[in-house]
């Protein structure tokens, strides 16, 4: 009898040795089927079904590969269209009952650059600051300015919200960075030892043009920048007053980027003034818009043209410039975002009364709660749900006619819109008007390529690629107008990626949305996650004095001590999965587009043993794979982990269901080594101690 099996697979006709299974003879072939239950350190077990493959021949359908046999005349397709959703279906419904995060929410669902908030602490709070800040700059090379002005949305959905107060992670960034200035620093990744050849113009110095530089750089890129302004930092330096950002900050971090990453500038250069746009396209293999919103948006109003009517984008950047600037002693300022609230304060600065006039209420501006708290301490004046009507001269001065308002019922998208009240006119005297009520792009430079309705380039997909031509490309307020920088920077490393990949050749599909897990927002879940954790006290950031700002622009937000940082960087919970790196639930999820919402139903809940000092089971990250088990049981002939329960409610628990650490497992780490997501890990110290040699 031959040793010999004849297999058609996708299409070719091979002979194997009788039973191989499906899998291994796709391995002899260079294919690699996805798994989650087989390992070839333990028997074969066929649970998961996301080796599906499908058999052509006898009865056909589709079956696991690794517990199937070849036959003589087996017809076998390994990865078709009806293959793939096969995985997907067995994906979705092992999600469907997957409890844990693959990233933690401060990463995931707060902050716009995905920077691994979980993994910076964790370093920080060992005092590795030079890993800590590189590991910030692989999704925004700016830590110290993003630690200075980012509005910190990862702070509110930070889970330790349910043990006492969110952790301070905005000025963790600040603090990194300047620690590792003290050591030297900034010390930015080095470059590739070959250059692609290919060059890249970007037009603009701000966060989105240096971020997009430092990304292509790494990349291998050429990169020159045109920038109108006698320095980098576009409206981080010229929008955002020195009391919240010191331009020592900005020299510090935008100079690392261009000195050590070999980046050439031209400064006081306007594109379409002084070289023309034409020309960047045709000596460039690829063009990037990040130009900053820096055109004062109109209200269309009477007198706003009038002598001592200025925008409060050009007194920022005068200020920055440390022009001299005359706003009297009386100011209104009309708006409610951030350029509104530190034209105010900026003023008051300055030695003026302001006044903030705003049409919506105080919850509806746009401006951060801290910008509005920080504006009513200095002695701003705010009065919601008024509205500038007209600007006329009065005496040496000037006076705004303001109506008040108030808000309709809801309409049919819930928006609640201002109106007038009649008969509610009143004047307010002033010697400056500052009008902040937005901000748009100019692209009078960009000829022969029109923009749309909003005055923005119309782009492909997710891809910043516009469709006005492949080899330009738009970032920051370019893409969708003005924004948080921290969004400007994330939008700047995709289209960096969107750009090599247009460079290299390939199709440009952007920067690939990650697959993560996640069991459920703040008040959905269960209240056992957090019992191990004990309520401490969050170090609130120490302000200066009010009565110190007065006359100066000096930073108000104030520096902590090194255990203060430390103490504060420990109180992490560390939701995010320590392993998702190396999880194959995550990396199969991801290939074939699972969906972890599509099936609803009963889902298991949290539950943790870290009795152990090595090994902890985290059962509600467990797909009941049995990896664990039949390795503790074949390799270690131990025997201490089993099934509890049936069906759906099966789960999987050390002997006579003790805690772990009472168990005879010594750590040998077998059962981690087969295990497909973390239902089975070591503890993060080990596992960093173990990823650094």
């Amino acid at each position: 009898m031959s040793n010999k099996v004849n297999v058609t697979i996708d299409g070719k006709d091979y002979q194997f040795d009788a039973g191989m299974t499906i899998y291994d003879a796709a391995k002899s072939l260079g294919v690699d089927i996805p798994t989650l239950c087989h390992n070839e350190k333990i028997s074969h077990y066929g649970s998961c079904w996301v080796c599906t493959v499908e058999q052509k021949s006898g009865r056909g359908g589709m079956v696991p590969s690794c517990s199937t046999k070849l036959e003589n005349g087996m017809v076998v397709e390994l990865e078709n269209e009806k293959v793939k959703d096969a995985r997907r279906a067995a994906l979705n419904l092992l999600l469907s009952d997957h409890f844990g995060d693959c990233y933690a929410p401060c990463n995931q669902k707060g902050c716009p650059a995905n920077i691994d908030i979980q993994g910076f602490l964790f370093l920080e709070a060992r005092g590795l600051y030079k890993e800590a800040a590189n590991l910030i700059r692989e999704k925004a090379p700016f830590p110290n300015v993003l630690g200075r002005v980012c509005p910190r949305p990862c702070e509110e959905v930070c889970r330790r919200q349910k043990v006492d107060k969110s952790i301070l992670i905005g000025i963790q960034k600040r603090y990194i960075a300047d620690m590792e200035e003290k050591e030297g620093g900034p010390f930015l990744p080095k470059l590739p030892q070959k250059s692609s050849g290919k060059k890249v113009t970007i037009i603009g110095a701000g966060p989105a043009g240096l971020s997009a530089a430092y990304y292509l750089r790494l990349q291998g890129h050429e990169v020159t920048i045109y920038e109108r302004h006698p320095k980098h930092g576009g409206m981080l330096r010229y929008g955002i007053p020195y009391y919240r950002l010191p331009e020592h900050v900005m020299d510090l971090e935008g100079d690392a980027i261009i000195n050590q990453l070999g980046i050439t500038v031209h400064y006081n250069t306007e594109v379409g003034r002084d070289v023309d746009f034409e020309k960047i396209m045709q000596d460039s293999d690829a063009v990037l818009l990040a130009v900053g919103a820096s055109k004062a948006s109109s209200m269309k109003i009477e007198g706003e043209d009038l002598p001592g009517v200025l925008s409060g984008i050009d007194l920022l950047e005068k200020l920055a410039k440390y022009e001299t600037v005359h706003v009297g002693k009386r100011v209104v300022v009309a708006g409610g975002g951030s350029t509104a609230m530190d034209a105010a304060r900026a003023s008051v600065r300055l030695g003026a009364k302001a006044t903030v006039v705003y049409r919506r209420t105080e919850k509806e501006m746009p401006a951060h709660h801290v910008e509005v708290r920080d504006a009513y301490e200095e002695g701003v004046d705010i009065q919601v749900l008024t509205n500038p009507t007209k600007i006329e001269k009065s005496g040496n001065g000037l006076k705004i006619t303001c109506v008040k308002m108030e808000l309709s019922e809801p309409d049919e998208s819930g928006r609640r819109r201002p109106v007038v009240i009649e008969g509610s006119e009143f004047t307010i005297e002033a010697d400056s008007i500052i009008m902040a009520i937005g901000q748009k792009t100019d692209f009078s430079f960009v000829k022969n390529r029109a923009v749309n309705k909003w005055g923005l380039f119309d782009t492909k997909g997710n891809s910043y690629q516009t469709v006005a031509d492949p080899k330009l490309f738009v970032a920051g307020d370019c893409y969708k107008g003005p924004d948080l920088a921290v969004r400007a920077v994330a939008d700047a490393r995709k289209a960096a990626q969107s750009i090599n990949q247009f460079l290299n050749g390939e199709e440009v599909v952007g920067e690939e949305i990650r697959f993560s897990s996640y069991p459920g927002n703040l008040d959905t879940l269960p209240p056992e996650m957090f019992e191990a954790f004990k309520s401490g006290t969050r170090k609130e950031i120490d302000l200066l004095s009010v009565e110190k700002r007065t006359g100066n622009f000096e930073e108000v937000e104030l520096g902590f001590t090194k255990e203060e940082m430390t103490d504060e960087a420990k109180r992490c919970l560390e939701c995010g999965c320590n392993v998702v790196d190396i999880c194959l639930l995550k990396k199969h999820s991801q290939k074939y587009k699972a969906d972890q919402n599509l099936y609803v139903g009963a889902r298991r809940t949290y539950k943790i043993d870290n009795s152990h000092e090595k090994v902890i089971l985290e059962t509600h990250k467990c797909i009941n794979c049995n990896a664990c088990v039949r390795a503790c049981d074949e390799v270690k002939k131990c025997h201490i982990l089993g099934d509890s329960g049936r069906g759906f409610s099966t789960r999987i628990i050390p002997m006579m269901n003790i805690p772990l650490g009472k168990t005879h497992c010594d750590g040998c780490e077998e059962c981690v080594n087969v295990c497909p997501t973390a239902g089975v890990r070591i503890t993060r110290d080990i596992y960093l101690t173990n990823s650094h040699g």
